[in-house]
């Protein structure tokens, strides 16, 4: 049976959330490198920069890293500091490149930096080296590749590494057209061999495939193969390269090619083992391994959770497998058992933010819950087995599925320092690690916000044109205490008494006639109902709350 294998996601990664990124196997299969944003219970470690390895005995973190940022007065478009690790790849003399995200000066930078670092452990020291850094399987050559910005297209550089010596010799250059960029950091896959042989993908949007074969001493020669290569097996004798509709394994000593896939069925995640005898692809969320030299295509797993990540050991004897409720499986390839190394583990991803305080915030993750619940007003703070916090305060909880969560942001919530914590108070199943938490930052909001207006007939409009005299509707947010106040998760009552605002609402030309919380609003919506008055024109409605200093709340096209 012959593989299937999709020709863009050679490229991607899986675009599923995943509790564990950036993994990596160790030569021989027992060990498994893996970065995440979650903490092990009873630690004390930072949210972000951890790697760890998980065995048959446990799971231990490898590397922790503090943010740190370049100095205040660093120019423009300077990298340096630590923002997060991305993934490792590792060797089998123990070398450990740990991939990071370096954070750029705060000065305004016209063309970001490329901003990718690389981490090197070794048995006689560790150091911080720009670019991306790839490693050989034996672990002592490896391939430096860093560009000017992250702008595509960019100059870049190329050198080799020798890891015993730590003596880098610059590659000569390499000519690139528009829109033409290089695939080395992005690739899966080893792409230097143990004799320094170096594979360099060339991308131009799909329109051509091509490529280069580097080599210690030599000048940079044209991929001998009508294609991209992907994937070079340990003793520089194979190549994985594709074409725009299949795959191929080439022999470099015949420069005979073997057929593997086309591009029928969507796979992606490509990783191959030292000697180019099997070939991992996940298709239809579940891992394949082919065998490259009878085509065999066999499907390991059958996860209903789906797996988002997988990664093959150096002799091609062990997987190891992600799931999308947070398990790491270990699958002995030759006979297809499993061992679970960690199980079941609910995850959030990262929010960005703001959080706006008094409205609906949904947070995406996975391994949430095993089906979609949806609250009911009152909503409380827990759903299913799902118990929600910003801080040490409970919050209401109006749905919950597998992959996100939906809360109501406290209108009253206050920050630490701008920020707030927010965690899923989650159980899994034999998972090391605590309930996962995100930590974006909390909307300021200086002065209350209008939002969508409705005439006198409830009909919306934005600007106008209103008629001097006639009722308007207005919706906002950050007009702060009510009375009676409604209970977090309750429904603003829709009968007297309604919950009207505490301190005194006034504006320029308008005649206020209810400010409270729109009836049966369970975000903190405020209604205000303001009379239009005698001046006609482009008006600014100046506001005042409580006789505090006056804000501009609307701008509305007025008629008389």
């Amino acid at each position: 049976m012959s593989a299937r294998i999709a020709l863009l996601a050679v490229f991607l990664t899986s675009s599923l959330p995943a509790q564990f990124t950036g993994i990596s196997s160790t030569a021989d299969g027992s060990s498994l490198y893996f970065t995440t944003a979650l903490r092990l219970k009873g630690s004390t470690e930072p949210r972000n920069g951890k790697v760890f390895v998980a065995a048959q005995d446990g799971v231990t973190l490898f590397r922790a890293r503090e943010p740190a940022f370049p100095p205040a007065d660093s120019p423009a478009c300077t990298i340096g500091g630590f923002a997060d690790y991305l993934g490792a790849e590792t060797s089998a003399a123990g070398v450990v490149a740990l991939s990071y995200q370096a954070h750029g000066a705060a000065a305004t930078c016209s063309y970001p930096p490329f901003g990718l670092m690389t981490h090197l452990v070794t048995a006689t020291g560790e150091s911080d080296l720009p670019g991306v850094v790839r490693l050989s399987a034996a672990g002592r050559y490896a391939i430096v590749y860093n560009q000017l910005s992250s702008r595509q297209p960019s100059p870049f550089t190329l050198a080799y590494l020798d890891l015993q010596t730590g003596t880098q010799t610059p590659l000569p250059s390499i000519a690139l057209t528009f829109p033409e960029s290089v695939l080395l950091p992005e690739i899966r896959g080893r792409v230097i061999a143990n004799d320094g042989t170096t594979i360099l993908g060339i991308s131009d949007a799909g329109a051509h495939y091509r490529g280069y074969l580097l080599k210690p001493g030599a000048d940079p020669q044209p991929f001998p193969a009508d294609g991209q290569p992907l994937i070079i097996d340990a003793a520089a004798s194979k190549v994985l390269y594709r074409t725009e509709t299949s795959f191929y394994l080439l022999d470099l000593g015949t420069l005979q090619s073997t057929l593997l896939g086309t591009a029928d069925q969507l796979a992606f995640y490509l990783a191959m083992s030292d000697d180019a005898r099997r070939l991992l692809f996940l298709g239809n969320g579940q891992v394949h391994v082919l065998d490259t030299a009878t085509l065999l295509d066999r499907t390991l797993t059958s996860d209903p959770a789906i797996v988002t990540q997988a990664s093959i050991s150096g002799d091609g004897k062990f997987v190891h497998a992600v799931t999308g409720n947070g398990r790491i499986l270990k699958i002995n390839v030759d006979d297809g058992t499993q061992t679970e190394l960690i199980g079941h583990t609910p995850f959030l991803d990262v929010f960005y933010g703001p959080v706006t305080p008094g409205l609906t915030l949904t947070l995406t993750g996975s391994g949430l819950s095993d089906s979609v619940i949806n609250g009911t007003v009152p909503l409380n703070a827990w759903l299913g087995n799902v118990t929600m916090w910003i801080g040490e305060r409970k919050v209401p909880v109006a749905q919950l599925t597998p992959n996100s969560v939906s809360i109501i942001v406290p209108w009253d919530i206050q920050s630490d320092g701008g920020s707030i914590r927010i965690q899923a108070e989650a159980p899994g199943e034999n998972t090391p690690f605590y309930f996962p938490e995100v930590i974006p930052t909390l909307s300021a909001i200086q002065v209350p916000v209008a939002g969508p207006i409705a005439r006198q007939d409830w009909s919306r409009t934005f600007v106008g044109p209103i008629n001097t005299g006639e009722i308007i509707h207005v919706f906002a947010i950050g007009f702060g205490p009510v009375s009676p106040e409604v209970p977090q998760g309750a429904a603003a009552p829709a009968a007297e008494p309604f919950s009207r605002l505490t301190q005194s609402l006034a504006c320029s030309n308008a005649e206020i006639l209810y400010a409270g919380l729109a009836p049966y609003a369970v975000e903190r919506v405020y209604q205000i109902d303001m009379r239009i008055g005698p001046t006609p024109g482009y008006q600014k409605f100046t506001c005042s709350l409580g006789g505090a200093a006056p804000f501009l709340f609307l701008t509305l096209n007025i008629v008389q």
